[in-house]
C-alpha cells in the first residue's frame, strides 16, 4: 500500500473524524517502510499547518494587539474599583462607630433632660404626694368619727389625687398611695358589711330574718354619729360599691330560708308557715295546712314584713330581685300543678286566681316592682287550662290508640236506603205467585231502623262495572280538598293508594220495610204498584274498644264547654276557655289518624280495623252533632270526612298489597307460557293454586273483621285482579295448540273454584252463586274458558246468538280465533262476520 494513501486517510481521520472506506486501506499491512513513510507524510503535513498559521498571523498582527492594549486597560480598571470598595467599607465601618458614639452621647441627653425634669418637677410632685396622703389620713379620721358622708367624699378625693400620679407608676411613692387607698377601702367595705350583717341578720340554721329598726352604737368618743343606722349603712354600701351585692345576697337567703321552704310539700304531706314576731321573720313547725289561701297569706307576710322593717331605698330594688324570682318558684311548685284537667276543680282554681291576683294587688300597693309576671300568670290563665287541657286530651288519645286494640267488638250497624223492584229481585226478592206487584207486603220495620243514616255508605246492589273506584264518594273529596280545612296528612299520593280502589259497600241482610197506611189495600182494590220501596240494611263487623272511648272523651270536652259557657261560670277568668275546647276534638281526631298507621301495623288485619273503626266512628260523631241543639258550636263535618277519607286510604291500602301479592303468585306461571311442558307445566299448575290457596287465607282472615257485604265485595276486587292479570296474558299468546287450549281450561277452571266464596243462601234456603255480581269480569273469564275449548261454529253462535258481545270486543275475538285456529277458510268467513257484525 502507498504511504501516501495511507497519510491521507490518517490526515482525513484527524481532521474530520471520518474513516476511510477502502477495503485496501482498511487491510493494508504496516511495516517499517510504511510507518518511516507514514511519518515523514505527517511530519510534513505539520509543516505545511505552521507555515499557513504564521502566513495569518502576519495578516492580523495588528488586530491582537489592539485587543491585547485593551485588555491591560481593563485589569487597570478593574485594579482601581478594588481599591475603591475598600475605602468604602473602610468608611463604612469608620462610620458605624461614630453613630454609636452619637446614639449614646443622645441618650446621655435625654437622661441628664429627664433628671433637670424631675428635679424641676420634684418639688409639685411632693406636694402632690403629700396632699393624697393627707386626703387618706382625713379618710380614715372621718371613717372612726363616724362621719360616713365625709369619709366618701375624702375617699373619693383621695382617690382622684392618686391617679393624677399615675405618670409616676414606676416609682414606689405611687405604689405606696394606692395600697394604703385599697386598704382603706377593702377596711372601709368590711365595717359597712359587718353594720349591714349586724343590722339585717339573717339565721339559716334557725330560717330566721331580723330586721334591726334602731341603729347600732358606735362606741366612739366625739362619733359625728352616734348611731349607726341602716341609712348610714346602704350610703356606705352605695359609696363602696357593695349595695348591689349586698342586696343579691339578701335575695337569695330570704329565698333560700324562707320562700323555697314555704313553697315546697314535704314527703309528710306537711309544709311550714312564716311567723312574725317583733324585729323578727321565721318559719316555725311544719302544718298540714296546704290550702292556697294560707300560702298567699304567708308569701304577702313576707312582702308586707320586708316593706315595713326596710327603708325605700333598699325594699324597691330588692323587689326588682327577689319578686321574679318568687314568682318563677311559685309557678313551678304550685301554680302550673294547681290548673285542674276537670271543670269541677275549677272553683278551687278560681280561688287561686284572686288569691294571685291579691299578692299582686299587695306588691303594687308598696309600690313595688315585679307584680307584672303576676298579672300576666292570671290572664293567661285560660289559655294555660286550655294548653294543658290539650296536653292531656292528646296523650289520652295517643295511649288510647295503642292500648284500645287490645279489645274488639262486634257492631251492628243499621242503614236505610230505597230499592227499586228490580233490584230487590235480582238480590233474590220475591214476587206473588200470581204475578202481582205487591212484592212489599210481608215487609216491616221498627220506626228506629226507618230512620234515614245519610252518612253511611251506600250499598252496593248492582255489580261494579269496573273497579275505577266508583264507590268512593267523590265529590265529598273533592270538596274536601277545596276547602283544604282541619286537614292533617291528607296528602293521596303519601299512601301508596291509587284512586281506582273502589270502597267496600255496606249493603246486606236487607229487612223489608211496610208499605205506607195510603198504600195498603182500601175496599179489596189493590193499591197503585210502588216503583221503590225503603228497606232498612242490616250488618255486622268487628271494630275495637277505640271509635267509643274517643268519642267518650269528646264527649266529655264538649261537655265541659257547655259547662264553661253556662251561666255558673259567667264571671269565671276561665270562661273565655270555653270557645278553645270546641278545637280540642279536631286536634284528638288529627292525633288517632297520625299514630293509627303505626298501632294498627301490629294486627294482621290492622287496615281493615282502621277502617272499620274509623268509618263506625265518624258515624258516630255524625249522629252526635245532630243531635247537638243548633245554637251549638260544635262543628265535626269536616273531621267526619277526614275519617272517612283516612278510612278508605286505609282500606285502599290493604287491597292494593294484597292485589301485589296475588299477582306476584301469578307471576309465577310466567304469562302461562309452555303451560304443557315440564317443568314449566308443574310451576303453573302450583302458581295458580297459590293463588287460589292464597285468596281462601285472605277471605279466612277477613271473615268476621267486615261486614258480609263489605268483605264479599273486597274478595270480588281481589279475585278481578286475578282473573283480569289472567285475560290478559292468555290473550297475549298468540298461537295456542291444542293441548295448550285444554291445559290452559284446567288453570282456568282451578281459578274458578274460588267461586264457592260468593255462593249465598236466598230466601227459601235457595243457594245461589253471586261470583258474577262481585266480580266484575268473572262472566269474561268464564266465556274465555269456553272458548279455549270451543269450535269457531260455538265461537260464531256465541257471538251472534248469546252474550260473548257483552263481554268481548270483536277484535279481542278475532285475536283469540287467529291464536287457537289454523289459516282455513271457515275461520276467514268466521272473522268476517264477526267484524260485520260490530259495522252493522
Amino acid at each position: 500500500m502507498a504511504a501516501d494513501a495511507l497519510a491521507t486517510a490518517v490526515l482525513q481521520h484527524a481532521e474530520h473524524g471520518t474513516f476511510p472506506q477502502d477495503e485496501a486501506i482498511i487491510s493494508a499491512q504496516l511495516n517499517s517502510d510504511t510507518l518511516s513513510g507514514l511519518l515523514h507524510e505527517l511530519i510534513q503535513a505539520r509543516t505545511n499547518a505552521q507555515d499557513d498559521l504564521r502566513t495569518l498571523s502576519k495578516d492580523t498582527a495588528p488586530d491582537i494587539d489592539t485587543w491585547i492594549t485593551r485588555a491591560k486597560d481593563l485589569q487597570a480598571d478593574i485594579q482601581r474599583s478594588r481599591e475603591t470598595a475598600r475605602q468604602i467599607v473602610a468608611e463604612h465601618e469608620a462610620g458605624r462607630e461614630l453613630r454609636a458614639k452619637a446614639e449614646d452621647t443622645r441618650r446621655k441627653v435625654q437622661l441628664l433632660e429627664k433628671e433637670v425634669t424631675f428635679e424641676e418637677t420634684l418639688a409639685g410632685t411632693l406636694e402632690h404626694i403629700r396632699q393624697a396622703n393627707g386626703l387618706l389620713d382625713d379618710v380614715r379620721e372621718e371613717a372612726v368619727r363616724g362621719d360616713v358622708k365625709k369619709a366618701l367624699e375624702y375617699l373619693e378625693e383621695a382617690e382622684s389625687s392618686i391617679a393624677g400620679l399615675e405618670p409616676l407608676g414606676d416609682t414606689k411613692a405611687y405604689g405606696l398611695l394606692q395600697h394604703r387607698a385599697k386598704q382603706l377601702k377593702e377596711s372601709s367595705r368590711e365595717t359597712a358589711t359587718e353594720c349591714w350583717n349586724a343590722l339585717v341578720h339573717v339565721d339559716a340554721e334557725q330560717r330566721s330574718l331580723r330586721i334591726q329598726n334602731h341603729g347600732l352604737d358606735a362606741n366612739i368618743p366625739g362619733a359625728a354619729v352616734p348611731e349607726i343606722s341602716i341609712d348610714v349603712v346602704v350610703l356606705a354600701a352605695k359609696g363602696l360599691g357593695v349595695f348591689d351585692a349586698l342586696l343579691q345576697k339578701l335575695s337569695k337567703d330570704v329565698e333560700r330560708i324562707i320562700i323555697r321552704p314555704r313553697l315546697i310539700i314535704h314527703d309528710e304531706e306537711q309544709i311550714a308557715r312564716v311567723r312574725v314576731k317583733d324585729e323578727e321573720l321565721s318559719l316555725f313547725i311544719k302544718q298540714d295546712d296546704m290550702s292556697s289561701v294560707a300560702l298567699f297569706d304567708d308569701l304577702q307576710t313576707v312582702i308586707d314584713f320586708l316593706a315595713a322593717r326596710l327603708p325605700q331605698e333598699v325594699a324597691l330594688p330588692l323587689s326588682a330581685i327577689l319578686i321574679p324570682s318568687m314568682t318563677a318558684q311559685l309557678e313551678e311548685h304550685w301554680l302550673e300543678l294547681a290548673v285542674p284537667l276537670d271543670v269541677a276543680d275549677m272553683s278551687a282554681f278560681q280561688d287561686l286566681l284572686h288569691c294571685v291576683g291579691r299578692l299582686a294587688d299587695r306588691i303594687e300597693g308598696h309600690g313595688w316592682h315585679g307584680s307584672k309576671a303576676l298579672r300576666d300568670w292570671v290572664h293567661n290563665a285560660p289559655r294555660m287550662w286550655l294548653m294543658k287541657r290539650r296536653e292531656a286530651v292528646l296523650g289520652g288519645v295517643r295511649n288510647l290508640v295503642f292500648t284500645g286494640l287490645r279489645e274488639t267488638k262486634v257492631v251492628e250497624r243499621i242503614e236505610t236506603q230505597t230499592l227499586s223492584k228490580e233490584d230487590h229481585e235480582a238480590f233474590g226478592g220475591s214476587a206473588s205467585a200470581e204475578g202481582n206487584d205487591e212484592w212489599d207486603d210481608a215487609w216491616e220495620e221498627t220506626e228506629e231502623e226507618a230512620k234515614p243514616a245519610e252518612h253511611e255508605a251506600k250499598p252496593g246492589i248492582t255489580p261494579a262495572e269496573d273497579d275505577d273506584g266508583s264507590a268512593w264518594d267523590t265529590e265529598d273529596l273533592d270538596e274536601e280538598a277545596k276547602s283544604g280545612s282541619n286537614r292533617v296528612g291528607e296528602d293521596s299520593d303519601a299512601w301508596g293508594w291509587g284512586d281506582d280502589e273502589q270502597q267496600p259497600t255496606q249493603a246486606r241482610n236487607m229487612t223489608p220495610k211496610a208499605p205506607p197506611a195510603s198504600a195498603q189495600k182500601v175496599n179489596g182494590d189493590p193499591p197503585p204498584e210502588p216503583s221503590e220501596r225503603q228497606i232498612t240494611l242490616r250488618e255486622h263487623l268487628t271494630v275495637t274498644a277505640i271509635p267509643d272511648s274517643l268519642l267518650s272523651i269528646l264527649k266529655d270536652i264538649i261537655s265541659d264547654a257547655q259547662t264553661l259557657a253556662g251561666p255558673t261560670y259567667t264571671s269565671s277568668p276561665i270562661a273565655p276557655a270555653a270557645t278553645g275546647l270546641y278545637t280540642l276534638p279536631t286536634l284528638a281526631l288529627a292525633i288517632y289518624r297520625a299514630t293509627a298507621p303505626t298501632a294498627y301495623a301490629k294486627l294482621p288485619t290492622g287496615n281493615l280495623l282502621i277502617y272499620n273503626d274509623a268509618i263506625h266512628l265518624a258515624s258516630s260523631l255524625r249522629d252526635w252533632q245532630a243531635s247537638q241543639p243548633p245554637a251549638s258550636r260544635l262543628r265535626l263535618d269536616a273531621d267526619v270526612k277526614n275519617l272517612e277519607t283516612f278510612a278508605k286510604r286505609a282500606y285502599g291500602s290493604e287491597m292494593e298489597s294484597q292485589r301485589v301479592v296475588l299477582r306476584d303468585l301469578l307471576d309465577g306461571a310466567q304469562g302461562f307460557s309452555n303451560c304443557t311442558k315440564p317443568p314449566f307445566k308443574q310451576e303453573c299448575e302450583s302458581a295458580v293454586e297459590q293463588t287460589v290457596d292464597r285468596l281462601r287465607e285472605v277471605h279466612r282472615q277477613w271473615k268476621g273483621i267486615l261486614s258480609d257485604g263489605a268483605l264479599l265485595q273486597s274478595l270480588g276486587s281481589l279475585l278481578a285482579a286475578v282473573t283480569s292479570k289472567a285475560i290478559t296474558e292468555i290473550e297475549d299468546l298468540g298461537d295456542i295448540g291444542e293441548e295448550d287450549s285444554h291445559q290452559l281450561r284446567r288453570l282456568m277452571d282451578t281459578i274458578s273454584t274460588a267461586k264457592d266464596i260468593f255462593v249465598q243462601q236466598r230466601e227459601g234456603g235457595e243457594f245461589a252463586d253471586m261470583t258474577f255480581i262481585y266480580c266484575p269480569n268473572w262472566l269474561k273469564f268464564q266465556y274465555l274458558a269456553e272458548i279455549l275449548e270451543s269450535s269457531l261454529a260455538d265461537i260464531k253462535y256465541l257471538w251472534k246468538d248469546g252474550e260473548l258481545s257483552l263481554e268481548f270486543e270483536a277484535e279481542e275475538v278475532v285475536e283469540l280465533i287467529e291464536g287457537l285456529f289454523a289459516e282455513s277458510d271457515v275461520r276467514r268467513r268466521t272473522i268476517t262476520e264477526i267484524r260485520r257484525s260490530i259495522r252493522r
